[in-house]
Formats: C-alpha cells, sequence, structure tokens
C-alpha cells in the first residue's frame, strides 16, 4: 500500500518532463495526444524524437514532439508548457514562426503549436492564446487517472498533476494588456448606458491579450442560460449550459420561432443561438469601432428579447438545464 503523497513547489520543468517521459514510454499517451490535436480519427507513424528545451533563432521550444507521418515526412508538435508563468508578449506568434521554419527547410511535413496549461489559465471562453490548440493539464489529468497500466506509479502522476493545477489556479496572475483593459472598460460605459438590459459586470481593473468574451446575465434570464458577445469572433451567442450535444433535439423544439438570421451551434458543452456581427479589434481604440460595437449590443438585446418572449414554447430541459441534461 503506497502512502500519502504531497508535492509542493511544482514547476514548468517537472511538467516538461512528465510530459516527456509519457512520449518517450507510452503509445496510449501518444495517440490520445494526436487525438486531442489533429481529431478524433487522427493516426500517425512511430515516434521520431521528443526532445525538450530546443532553443532556435525565433526563442525555445519547452517540448518539441515528431512522429512519423503515413504520407511522408514527419509531424512535429511544438509545446508550450505553463504551470503558473504569465505570458510573454508574441510568444505564440514567435512559436509559430519556429514551426514554419521547420516545414519551410523541410525537416516537417506540417508542425502545429500547442500549449498545455491549467484551464485556469485561460480564462472564459476558448481562447488558445494564439496557439494551434490548447490542452489543459485537468484533460493529462483525467488520461493519467484512467492509465490503469501504469500500476502504483499513476498515483505519483496524479499527485504532481494535481499540485500543477493548484498552482496554477492559485498561483497564476494574468499579465495585463493595456489596450484591451480600455477597450473592456469603454464597452462596459457604453453598454452601461445604452444597453442597461443586458446588466453587464463592470470588468476587473486588468484584462489579459486573449480576454475578449463578454458575458452578459441579466436576472430576467434563469440560471444556465447566457447571452455572450464573442468579440474576436465575430459572434454573440444566447447559450444554454450542458445543450451542446442535443442540437437536434434544440432545433427540432425551437425551429419554428427561430429567425432566419441565426443558426444553431455547440459552442464547448452549451449550445448556442448564434446571430453573426462584425468582428472587432481589442488592440484598436474603442472609439474607432463604435458602430461595429452598437451592431454587437443589438444582437445581445435582439437575443435576450427574443428569449423572453418566447420562454412560454420552451420545453422543459432548455429552461432547466442540468449537467445531467447532457446526452454522451
Amino acid at each position: 500500500m503506497s502512502g500519502r503523497i504531497e508535492i509542493a513547489g511544482v514547476s514548468e520543468r517537472d511538467m516538461d518532463l512528465l510530459l516527456l517521459e509519457e512520449f518517450q514510454s507510452s503509445q496510449g499517451f501518444q495517440q490520445w495526444f494526436i487525438r486531442q490535436v489533429l481529431g478524433k480519427d487522427a493516426r500517425l507513424g512511430e515516434l521520431i524524437s521528443a526532445q525538450r528545451s530546443i532553443t532556435q533563432s525565433t526563442g525555445e521550444s519547452d517540448l518539441e514532439i515528431a512522429f512519423a507521418d503515413p504520407l511522408g515526412g514527419h509531424v512535429r508538435f511544438l509545446i508550450e508548457n505553463k504551470v503558473n508563468a504569465g505570458f510573454q508578449p508574441e510568444q505564440a506568434k514567435r512559436y509559430r514562426k519556429r514551426g514554419d521554419s521547420y516545414v519551410t527547410q523541410k525537416h516537417s511535413a506540417s508542425c502545429h503549436t500547442v500549449i498545455v496549461a491549467p484551464a485556469r489559465y485561460f480564462g472564459e471562453g476558448e481562447s488558445t492564446k494564439g496557439f494551434d490548440k490548447k490542452i489543459t493539464y485537468e484533460a493529462v489529468r483525467d488520461w493519467f487517472a484512467g492509465a490503469a497500466e501504469l500500476g502504483e506509479r499513476r498515483k505519483y502522476k496524479l499527485a504532481l498533476l494535481q499540485s500543477a493545477i493548484d498552482k496554477g489556479t492559485l498561483g497564476y496572475q494574468p499579465v495585463e494588456d493595456k489596450p484591451v483593459t480600455e477597450f473592456w472598460r469603454a464597452y462596459w460605459l457604453f453598454a452601461r448606458e445604452h444597453a442597461p438590459e443586458l446588466e453587464m459586470s463592470e470588468p476587473s481593473q486588468s484584462k489579459p491579450s486573449g480576454s475578449s468574451f463578454v458575458y452578459f446575465r441579466p436576472h430576467t434570464l434563469q440560471r444556465g442560460v447566457e447571452i455572450c458577445h464573442k468579440l474576436t469572433k465575430g459572434y454573440v451567442d444566447l447559450q444554454i449550459n450542458h445543450l451542446g450535444k442535443r442540437l437536434n433535439e434544440l432545433h427540432h423544439s425551437l425551429s419554428a420561432h427561430l429567425r432566419n438570421d441565426v443558426t444553431l451551434k455547440q459552442a464547448g458543452q452549451s449550445a448556442a443561438i448564434r446571430i453573426e456581427v462584425p468582428v472587432l479589434d481589442l488592440s484598436r481604440p474603442f472609439a474607432e469601432q463604435l458602430p461595429q460595437v452598437q451592431v454587437g449590443l443589438t444582437a445581445a438585446l435582439d437575443h435576450l428579447h427574443w428569449f423572453l418572449e418566447k420562454q412560454p414554447f420552451m420545453p422543459n430541459y432548455v429552461l432547466q438545464p442540468t449537467p445531467s441534461s447532457g446526452r454522451g
């Protein structure tokens, strides 16, 4: 019987080596990682190399992993690993530049940039911090939890991951992006005056780059329903939590009530009734984009009024969404 495991002071190097070990020794982990990045049907050949701390003229990759491509050549993954360190300016772009150079110089058939970090690091929404794909420590932890072939070693690895997650959750402080912070502040002031029904919460005093999802949760919407203006994606979504797997059922229930200019999409675990709006650039002044902001806020108000008007026609699973509502 193994004793209690307590690990303090977990560093990014610890996590680098944990991941490196699994890439080198576990085909199960290799295939899981490939599917997380390239999709559930992706298949690559044998591991060609797994390296840590690779430095090029454009900077350093925490990990670089290469697999044989069945079509020829290598598929390379450039991995940035974060526990609780701040995000460096242009970091994702430097990773992309490195990946492009591998392809241009024919060292790889293709390259994919990946950031691995605690879920808390990414904040709300679907941000990948500019990388091609994100994988959370929580997802890695779940893989280890199901890897029975690791035997007793699995308990140690789970403890190490949990310690890193705890450190990331408690210790990470986003690096402020001043133009983004100023944009959010101006947006809130404008929404408070021109769309008070949305009851936008006052934003925090500092916002990191990548903070681009504005959530509206007015008291007139019941719990589990929210409106989200995805500023840099050009969407305003009416999101119904935990119904992302029930789009067909939801469409059948609501199709007679949906406007022609909306679509029904899955957004994470939520179902999203979506209106497309102009894309906003948070690095540019708010005043220069005021007409586009107005279109987005109008769409958010349209969502609110539509839902309140159609609420009597909503099925119970929409009005009372719960984590157990989803299927599969």
